[in-house]
């Protein structure tokens, strides 16, 4: 029921003013490079994996000689 209350009045309340601080562009940039810093972190956890997947990387020993 909140939800459609909630719903219905953001239909009917259309001029809204909002206020950013100067703060608000920092965090916005901090989000985005911790986005990136994270993506980067698993590219380089899953690096191996995704060198065999791609067919340019050779697997591991102990792989070959545990099939």
């Amino acid at each position: 029921m909140k939800i459609i209350i909630t719903i219905l009045l953001l239909l009917f309340f259309t001029d809204t003013e909002a206020y950013l601080d100067p703060g608000t562009g920092s965090m916005l940039l901090q989000v985005i490079l911790g986005g990136v810093a994270a993506v980067g972190v698993a590219i380089k956890l899953y690096w191996h994996k995704l060198r065999v997947a791609l067919g340019s990387g050779k697997k591991d020993t102990s792989e070959n000689e545990q099939a």
